[in-house]
């Protein structure tokens, strides 16, 4: 791969980029244009600040093609609307606050995190509870996490309930849900299907009243745990679900929890873990290389692995026939069986 100066320039000003869009969301700019052209001093109006350095703004988000603009006003690239306005489904505010309140402060101590080979929380928010603990102390904070992870889990969520075969199970259980949008899909598709979610205390309350107000979620059940600490309430789910959790824990921590809920599953049982992986040569990808980066400076030694690496830790723990399924989708499935 070659690489000009301009190309590495570009790279390392990323965070410019990341801070313009996020201000955008915090200052509400994108919901004020995304049906109106409006003028800039119609826009600052509305969104209250001042016109030279709302300029500024819109100027730069002009020139990153998110906002369009003709005769003197400006309008939101429509093409992404769907994501930039927040009574849409797919906003992505919930990660801009996330962004800005939890990954941005982190990453700015990447090079102590890779120098001491320890996360940063307590350098940034002078707290050394663990990564969950300071997460979900606001209950704003949990929202912005649990939505966000609902949005990025869509396309997944579509592969896996169009490519994993539901109907010989007969009670499902989803750890680490999100806003539950797995068990919501699985539901429509499987009506017959007893399904339960277990989340950690802080979410639960806030995921009861969310599947309250979700199609097709009225009926499923949500109960609390920390398979961390502790085995399952119940031996009677015959398939669970661990979704992208495994990452956020030092390979001993995931051999815990592997071992936890090996321990609580009947013979015959089936569990799934999703993950993104690393390639086997741990050359990429991208996105997930940066994730373990991120495992770096915010948890206690969580760390991406590679598909050997898993199913390694699901052999260890127990579980027989563990293999890899491929399906459409950011993530890989991880499956293993009790016998």
């Amino acid at each position: 791969m070659d690489f000009s100066k301009e190309a590495i320039v570009d790279e390392m000003m990323g965070f410019f980029k990341a801070k313009v869009i996020t201000s955008a969301f915090e200052l509400k700019i994108f919901d004020a244009i995304s049906d109106t052209a409006l003028t800039l001093d119609d826009i600052c109006t509305r969104c209250n600040i001042p016109v030279d350095s709302g300029k500024r703004l819109l100027i730069a988000l002009t020139a990153m093609g998110l906002v369009n603009k003709e005769n003197n006003s400006y309008l939101l690239n429509q093409s992404a609307k769907s994501y930039l306005i927040s009574d849409s489904k797919e906003w992505l505010g919930w990660l801009a606050r996330h962004i800005d309140s939890f990954l941005y402060p982190l990453w700015a101590q990447t090079a102590k995190a890779i120098k001491e080979d320890s996360d940063q929380r307590n350098t940034v928010f002078g707290d050394t509870r663990s990564w969950f603990d300071i997460l979900y102390q606001n209950p704003q904070d949990v929202v912005d996490f649990q939505e966000f992870l609902g949005v990025f889990a869509r396309p997944f969520i579509d592969g896996m309930v169009e490519e994993f075969n539901f109907s010989q199970y007969q009670h499902f259980l989803d750890i680490g849900s999100g806003i539950g949008s797995l068990p919501v899909a699985v539901a429509k598709r499987y009506p017959n299907l007893k399904i339960s979610i277990c989340e950690l205390p802080q979410a639960a309350s806030y995921l009861r009243d969310r599947l309250m107000v979700t199609e097709g979620g009225e009926n499923i059940e949500v109960i609390t745990g920390n398979i961390i600490d502790d085995k399952l309430s119940s031996n009677n789910f015959d398939l669970v679900h661990l979704g992208w959790m495994l990452h956020d824990y030092s390979p001993s921590i995931q051999s815990k929890i592997l071992k936890n809920i090996y321990d609580s599953l009947p013979n015959g049982a089936t569990f799934i873990a999703s993950e993104t992986p690393l390639n086997d040569d741990e050359s990429g990808p991208l996105f997930t290389t940066l994730l373990s980066i991120n495992m770096l400076v915010s948890t206690d030694g969580g760390v991406e692995s590679t598909r050997q690496e898993y199913l390694q830790r699901f052999n260890e723990a127990g579980f027989v026939n563990t293999r890899v399924l491929s399906i459409k989708g950011p993530r890989t499935l991880f499956v293993g069986e009790k016998k």
